[in-house]
């Protein structure tokens, strides 16, 4: 009888311990992608619109867009797929030639066909002291999203040639990225005007809430790598040429 009653309280005591491993290991069960264990601790904010360049309308339509509040550039970094992270190459805030007050990353996530999370990673670099926006001062934002395949291999050869007279039509100008891929560079119009407005994350501490703003800026559009990079900048163009930092963040060189 004792003999039988000590199994009895070492099977409910493996079971417990048993249990318990798993209550450990799995404490994040639930999660329809492995990815969305990242961003666990950051804090979701109510947003307003998710950015994308509107020439290209690419990852224009995004499912269940979900919004976290800004953090630091280190923060931010290793709260993005490894395999992503090791694809981003930062340039120095002394690279640039204004001095960078704000430097912060914005998270933002979505849903694609296949039920995976796709990142959304924008890196600012801002002259403006007061606040995390542009406020008509210098400035130099990197937006890069996930996009596994190449989407102007995607397009059919009528379509494609549509969206290169629109965007010759625009006064983009055609960047050789590295071997058949292109960099798209928007300048200032003969008019010194801007052609094109370009969007980026607000956050909008009073009312804890990610707005999506558009301000005049020189443009940068690649896809490379399996990420589409839309780079953004408002600077003294003859002190530095932002070309090289563009190269350089997409391609590491």
């Amino acid at each position: 009888m004792n003999i039988k009653k000590s199994y009895i309280y070492l099977s409910i005591a493996l079971s417990f311990l048993g249990i318990s491993a798993c209550s450990e290991s799995d404490k994040h069960t639930g999660f329809l992608d492995d990815n969305q264990e990242l961003l666990v601790g950051l804090t979701e904010v109510d947003g307003y619109d998710h950015t994308y360049n509107y020439d290209f309308n690419i990852l224009k339509e995004r499912e269940k867009v979900e919004f976290y509040i800004p953090t630091s550039l280190s923060e931010g970094l290793n709260r993005i797929p490894s395999e992503m992270r090791s694809k981003i190459n930062l340039i120095s805030s002394t690279d640039l030639p204004f001095i960078v007050a704000n430097n912060q990353s914005n998270i933002v996530t979505s849903w694609n066909n296949y039920n995976k999370l796709v990142f959304q990673i924008q890196i600012s670099y801002l002259e403006n002291d007061l606040g995390y926006d542009t406020n008509f001062k210098d400035f130099f934002i990197v937006s890069i999203t996930q996009c596994p395949d190449n989407p102007f291999e995607k397009m059919d050869e009528e379509a494609l040639k549509t969206l290169n007279d629109d965007l010759e039509l625009r006064k983009y100008e055609f960047l050789n990225l590295k071997e058949d891929l292109t960099l798209y560079y928007l300048p200032k119009s003969n008019d010194n005007s801007w052609p094109r407005m370009f969007d980026y994350y607000n956050y909008n501490e009073s009312e804890k809430r990610m707005y999506k703003e558009s301000t005049g800026s020189y443009q940068y559009y690649a896809w490379y790598n399996g990420l589409i990079f839309k780079i953004g900048c408002n600077m003294d163009m003859d002190a530095v040429d932002p070309e090289p930092l563009v190269r350089k963040i997409i391609l590491g060189n």
